[in-house]
C-alpha cells in the first residue's frame, strides 16, 4: 500500500457529557497507511463534527495527553495508526472510548485530579542534602545508579496503565503503577535524603500489585511498572515500621520460597498457612470443607528429581 492510497474506516466514538450520559456516534472518513488516530479525530472534529471533545498535545508520543481506549486497550492516540488497529482486528469498524477508572468529563475528555493527586503523594521530585543546597557540595551519580533511575523516568504520566490496572479499581489504597513507577525512581535514587519517609508512602501500595502485569503491556514508554514495583517490594526488609498487608506479603514470599527449596514445587497448604497464620487458615478450611474442596490440603508432595540443584539454584 502506498502513501496515496487510502481505506475506508468506521469510527464508533462512545461520547459523553454530563447532561445526556453517554451514546455511540459514527464516523466515516479515509485514511491512508500514515494516519494516527490523533489526525482522524482532527478531521472529524474540523469537518463533520466540532462538538467532538478529546485531548492531544504534542502528536509525539511525549506529553501523555492523548490517551484512550482503542478497540477496548489503553493506548496514546497520537502513537496508534488507524489501519494498524484495523489490521490487528480485522476490521475496518474501531471503537474509540475514554479510558476506564477516570471521571468522563466530556466525550473523551477525563478527569485527571485523583491521578494527579496519586502521583504528588509520592513526592516526585528530589529532595537532596542540606550541604548541597548551600552549594557547600554537589551530588554525583554513578552511571550504574543511572542506568537503574533511567527507565523509570521516563513516565509521561499518560494515565494508560492506571487505566488497565484491576487493583487500583478496587482498592484505594494502592497508589497505582504510574504512581510507583515516579516513586520508585526517587526510593533508588542515592542522592536523596527521605528514603524513610518514601519507604512509609510505598512499601504497603506495592503489595496491593495483584501482579497482573495490564500495566506492562499497554506503557507506551515500555517503563515497566511492575517491576518497579516489585523492587520497592524489595525495601521492605530494611523498613520496621510495617503494615499487616507488608508482613504478610513477606511472609508470603519467604513461604514460596521455603516450598521451592524444599520440593522444588509450590505446595499451596503450607504457603497459605505460612502466608495467613494458624487462626485464619483454620477459619478458611471451614469454606473449603463446604467447598469440598478440603482433600487438596491432604496432598504430600513428593520433592522433584535433582532437588540439590535447585537448592543451589536459590542459594543455599
Amino acid at each position: 500500500m502506498t502513501q496515496s492510497q487510502e481505506e475506508e474506516v468506521i469510527l464508533k466514538v462512545k461520547r459523553f457529557n454530563p447532561e445526556r450520559g453517554f451514546w455511540w456516534a459514527e464516523y466515516k472518513l479515509k485514511v491512508d497507511r500514515f494516519t494516527q488516530f490523533t489526525e482522524a479525530l482532527r478531521r472529524i472534529k474540523s469537518e463533520q463534527d466540532p462538538t467532538l471533545s478529546y485531548r492531544a498535545s504534542c502528536h509525539m508520543a511525549v506529553c501523555g495527553s492523548c490517551g484512550m481506549k482503542i478497540n477496548g486497550e489503553p493506548r496514546l492516540a497520537c502513537k496508534t495508526l488507524v489501519l494498524d488497529v484495523a489490521k490487528k482486528y480485522n476490521s475496518h469498524v474501531i471503537t474509540i472510548e475514554p479510558m476506564d477508572y477516570f471521571k468522563s468529563i466530556k466525550d473523551l475528555i477525563v478527569d485527571w485530579d485523583e491521578f494527579y493527586e496519586r502521583m504528588f503523594k509520592v513526592k516526585p521530585r528530589l529532595y537532596q542534602a542540606k550541604e548541597v543546597l548551600e552549594g557547600k557540595a554537589e551530588h554525583r551519580l554513578k552511571p550504574e545508579d543511572q542506568k537503574e533511575l533511567w527507565k523509570f523516568a521516563q513516565c509521561i504520566w499518560c494515565g494508560l496503565c492506571v487505566s488497565a490496572c484491576p487493583a487500583v479499581i478496587i482498592d484505594q489504597q494502592f497508589l497505582g503503577p504510574a504512581a510507583h513507577a515516579k516513586g520508585y525512581r526517587f526510593l533508588a535514587d542515592p542522592r536523596d535524603t527521605i528514603t524513610e519517609e518514601r519507604m512509609k508512602i510505598l512499601i504497603d501500595s506495592s503489595w496491593r500489585c495483584t501482579y497482573c502485569y495490564q500495566c506492562f503491556n499497554v506503557c507506551p514508554r515500555d517503563i515497566e511498572p511492575v517491576t518497579a514495583i516489585k523492587k520497592t517490594r524489595s525495601f521492605t526488609r530494611m523498613y520496621k515500621a510495617k503494615s499487616e498487608v507488608a508482613e504478610r506479603g513477606e511472609n508470603h514470599v519467604e513461604a514460596i520460597r521455603e516450598s521451592i527449596f524444599k520440593t522444588g514445587k509450590l505446595s499451596e497448604a503450607p504457603v497459605y498457612l505460612k502466608t495467613y497464620g494458624v487462626l485464619q487458615s483454620l477459619i478458611d478450611l471451614v469454606y473449603m470443607s463446604r467447598a469440598g474442596k478440603l482433600k487438596y490440603i491432604l496432598v504430600q508432595e513428593k520433592p522433584v528429581q535433582n532437588i540439590n540443584e535447585i537448592k543451589k539454584i536459590i542459594g543455599e
